[in-house]
């Protein structure tokens, strides 16, 4: 059996869990955004006026659609990776997908979201993990990053690829496993699946299971359907530590976590503003976006000793993804 060993002054692949120290992360690109066509992964998406807005562009390049408001995007975007380098981690920044592979996988182009980069891989342990999502507009994005992706073998990490869902919507039955990255959660050894019936479902879950092996437990966390990821109903930024939107959660926390300290948001909070999609830099820090309505988890977390960092970040939040999705870690150690 062949041992891949670090490259020589590169630090080692691993996460070991969703509040260890940020050192190395992916994300999103602030130069491209197609709004995705309305399919029924798109739907749970979109709300609001923002929702309007993309129901009547759908298929279009927002810098044509609405020049305003992917400038002040790309600035947030561009200011939420200057502040990430300015602590300290090393960022790759999600790159363009051809034309060819815009159309995958159906031959036709329907929406490039290349600014949110957590749903097609996972890093658990050592393990980089190329997902299949259920969102045909997260399909493409791996394109974006291979490269990236491909480079971690040279860094001691296990690169595998998770079988891709095709051309369909959907399928159900053994073999048809979705996953993305929104909905996968690593505390140690202990893995989260959510489940919304939209997105990630057990099959995908199952998979998991078999790729990790008996070193870590999988097990799935059920989600209120009008949300599309758990990382939008729920937030661990410590262990012990969760910021929670309970009503989506109806089966509640796993067994392990029913004596954590858990931080209430409603469901307007988390579905509106995306109040859970918080940024944990290690177990003492938290960066969330600046606008008002966040106020509340801020006092929050304030006062169980966190250091909250804000920046803006209103017109991703608009488009339903905050600073977790528009990042998947490769180094939390």
């Amino acid at each position: 059996m062949t041992v891949h060993e670090p490259a020589a002054g590169a630090a080692p692949i691993y996460v070991d869990s969703e509040w260890a120290p940020l050192r190395e992360c992916v994300y999103g690109s602030p130069d491209t955004w197609v709004l995705p066509i309305f399919l029924s992964d798109v739907k749970l998406r979109a709300q609001g006026e923002f929702g309007e807005f993309w129901a009547k562009n759908q298929g279009r390049d927002v810098k044509d659609a609405w020049p305003e408001l992917f400038a002040e995007f790309s600035g947030q975007i561009s200011g939420a990776i200057r502040l990430l380098e300015g602590q300290g981690v090393k960022v790759h920044v999600a790159g363009p997908i051809s034309e060819q592979n815009r159309k995958f996988p159906r031959g036709q182009e329907h929406g490039v979201s290349t600014p949110w980069m957590r749903d097609p891989f996972v890093t658990i342990g050592n393990n980089v993990i190329e997902l299949a999502p259920r969102s045909l507009f997260h399909r493409r994005q791996r394109f974006a990053i291979r490269e990236i992706l491909a480079s971690t073998m040279e860094r001691g990490a296990r690169y595998f690829s998770q079988p891709d869902g095709g051309a369909d919507d959907y399928n159900e039955g053994p073999g048809w496993g979705y996953l993305e990255g929104g909905d996968v959660f690593v505390l140690g050894k202990e893995v989260l699946v959510g489940h919304s019936g939209g997105c990630s479902n057990p099959e995908g879950a199952r998979w998991l299971q078999h790729m990790l092996g008996p070193d870590y437990r999988v097990q799935t966390v059920q989600i209120d359907p009008m949300f599309p990821h758990l990382d939008c109903v729920l937030m661990t930024p410590r262990e012990g530590v969760a910021v929670a939107c309970m009503e989506a959660l109806p089966e509640g926390l796993p067994d392990f976590m029913k004596d954590w300290d858990v931080v209430p948001v409603s469901k307007a909070l988390a579905k509106g503003h995306m109040g859970c999609n918080n940024l944990v830099l290690d177990d003492r820090t938290v960066i969330v976006p600046s606008e008002e309505a966040l106020d509340p988890i801020v006092e929050a977390l304030k006062a169980r000793r966190f250091e909250v960092i804000r920046i803006p970040y209103r017109v991703p939040c608009m488009a339903g993804g905050s600073f977790r999705c528009a990042h998947q870690p490769l180094i939390r150690v």
